[in-house]
């Protein structure tokens, strides 16, 4: 990598607020939508290397969203609104399968993110997410090998272990792959995220780097909260998942939209880009400002994008402009029901003004 290279990379990870990857609400309507708001680079939901190795590419021309599937299913979808800021994450074990899944994506995404910091079963038991801190050879060999073989920045985001000098050997080491910027997710592997983020754990972890950057996440609800943690810290950049899950315009530095105008504001966004509904659904209930509301009760019931703009109070917006952008994929219980109604016989009725009779739909 060229040094003017290196420098322009790390540059577009200084001074940002950033969207956090985050399990199945940081698909592309989330991360368009925070995009909107002001979000300076979005994270995808991390994607594990032998999902993504192997999809066909395709490019569905009426949204333009391009999405990676394989067995009928797909694993990646992002659009070109996002490409000059999107982050792939990547779970991998392994540095010739993290290389070959990041061939896959290179050319739609603008960098690409090792998860080191995942604490699930399923990561750590495969050798991937926090179980790579605990073996930091074979972390900084996938680092390298992403490095020196793909054409965009690569960065990787960790948590801290209890041991403050523990935590700075391995920072000191993935630092020396070349990679463009460090996430430091302020927690042990084995905290929740109830209990308070170790912003203090940061500070010695940037100055130990300098002039790499550096990102800070962890209880980040607020933009006055990005604001203090990187005064308090020296972070270069700030990162939120919880704050922006509950209001994607946490960006906007001249303060956000109203909860429920955020939510459905999303929703517009993912019919726009034909997003799976049942994702949509599953976000929509996470952002809901008032769970004990009838609103909230009929998103709850919802079967499908219909039943959801009724609640919301968009059913001319879907009828006139959003259904025809939802595959039958994405929305299974609609298709069901407009096949069902397609193959319902005509009935004859007569009509009250003078017994003519018309054949009409049941």
């Amino acid at each position: 990598m060229e040094a003017e290279n290196r420098q322009q990379w790390q540059d577009r990870y200084r001074n940002g607020f950033f969207l956090a990857p985050m399990v199945r609400v940081g698909t592309l309507p989330m991360r368009l939508h925070s995009l909107k708001h002001g979000a300076d680079l979005v994270w995808t939901c991390e994607v594990i290397d032998k999902s993504i190795i192997g999809t066909q590419r395709i490019v569905n021309d009426t949204t333009g969203v391009v999405s990676f599937v394989k067995d009928g299913r797909d694993i990646f979808a992002t659009h070109p609104d996002e490409k000059a800021k999107v982050v792939f994450q990547m779970g991998s074990a392994t540095p010739e399968l993290a290389l070959e899944a990041a061939k896959v994506v290179e050319k739609d995404v603008s960098g690409i993110d090792l998860n080191c910091g995942c604490p699930i079963k399923f990561s750590i038991q495969g050798g991937m997410g926090a179980a790579l801190l605990e073996d930091p050879d074979r972390l900084c060999a996938i680092l390298e090998k992403l490095v020196q073989n793909i054409s965009i920045p690569v960065t990787c985001k960790i948590r801290v272990f209890d041991d403050e000098e523990k935590t700075l050997s391995l920072v000191r080491q993935i630092a020396r792959t070349g990679i463009s910027a460090l996430t430091v997710h302020c927690r042990t592997r084995y905290m929740r995220p109830r209990e308070k983020a170790m912003w203090h754990r940061l500070n010695s972890i940037v100055e130990e780097l300098k002039p790499l950057p550096v990102v800070l996440n962890g209880d980040i609800f607020k933009y006055e909260d990005a604001q203090k943690a990187r005064t308090s810290t020296g972070a270069t950049s700030v990162m939120t998942a919880r704050g922006a899950a509950a209001n994607p315009s946490i960006f906007c530095a001249k303060g956000g939209i109203p909860a429920r105008d955020a939510v459905v504001e999303y929703v517009k966004i993912a019919m726009n880009v034909g997003n799976p509904y049942s994702n949509t659904k599953y976000t929509v209930l996470q952002m809901h400002p008032d769970t004990r509301s009838s609103e909230f009760r009929a998103l709850q019931s919802s079967k499908c994008y219909q039943d959801m703009c009724a609640a919301l109070d968009l059913t001319e917006l879907y009828h006139s402009e959003a259904k025809q952008r939802i595959s039958d994929y994405a929305d299974p219980m609609q298709a069901k029901r407009d096949a069902k109604g397609a193959k319902r016989p005509p009935t004859e009725t007569k009509t009250s003004a003078d017994n003519s009779v018309k054949r009409v739909k049941a």
